[in-house]
């Protein structure tokens, strides 16, 4: 596969005007953003996965529960698609979107790129991601861009669910996306980067969320991150009294 045999062509024309959205931190969201056959043909794939086959299940706690990850063994066709989302022609069209240079390209097995299953009443609090982790072929590696796509047809708005893009300062919950089918989203994660999906999942049991889900990453070669920080974790975020006044629904 190519990139203009799997991603529309207003998709990455999209991806090369640069980020319009700044508040409350650089993301931009894309719709219809595979062609037709492709994103058919992916949730034909995902769709035929065995939950019970999951590469990792994430903690079930306060802040996240029912939430499951294919990170590999899911077939050529899936694997496919990554290879594409790691190659050379699509970074490019990323940095020119970000400004951010030097993503790490062409490797599929950098932490956390896999499909994401949330099943009946799974959550994932409001957080910002961790920083950096250490890699055996690259050493240290900063954590720079989140990419999701959504799987989803038919979603309900009842069905929650939704990604919330928070501003920490003000305390404002200012975007409200709808996970539905072949919608992309792509945002910075930084120490401001406050998102999740914190409402249960109020679906019928046989209905699941799904996305992919690849995160970027550039070389480290001081040990102090782009930001000027040290090593920090995924912190979670209390958002139950954020201001949606102002909130805008995608």
């Amino acid at each position: 596969m190519n990139l203009i045999q799997i991603i529309n062509e207003p998709s990455l024309q999209k991806m090369s005007e640069g980020y319009k959205n700044e508040s409350p931190f650089p993301f931009i969201v894309i719709d219809n953003f595979f062609k037709e056959n492709v994103i058919t043909e992916i949730v034909d794939n995902v769709e035929k996965l065995e939950t019970n086959n999951a590469n990792y299940k994430f903690y079930d706690g306060a802040w996240e529960l029912n939430k499951y990850a294919f990170e590999r063994n899911f077939g050529s066709y899936l694997e496919n698609i990554f290879t594409t989302l790691n190659s050379d022609e699509f970074i490019d069209n990323l940095e020119k979107l970000t400004g951010i240079k030097n993503i790490i390209r062409n490797d599929t097995t950098l932490k956390g790129a896999g499909v994401h299953r949330i099943l009946k009443d799974g959550i994932l609090k409001v957080h910002t991601d961790f920083n950096y982790y250490d890699s055996g072929k690259y050493g240290r590696l900063d954590r720079r861009l989140n990419l999701l796509i959504y799987l989803n047809s038919d979603w309900k708005d009842e069905y929650n669910g939704h990604l919330l893009l928070c501003n920490r300062f003000t305390h404002e919950i200012k975007y409200k996306i709808a996970p539905i089918i072949n919608r992309c989203v792509i945002f910075n994660t930084t120490k401001n980067s406050l998102h999740g999906h914190p409402y249960p999942l109020n679906t019928p049991e046989d209905v699941k969320r799904h996305s992919i889900a690849v995160y970027y990453y550039t070389k480290n070669d001081d040990g102090i991150d782009f930001e000027g920080d040290g090593e920090r974790p995924t912190l979670i975020f209390n958002c139950d009294d954020y201001n949606q006044t102002n909130m805008v629904s995608i």
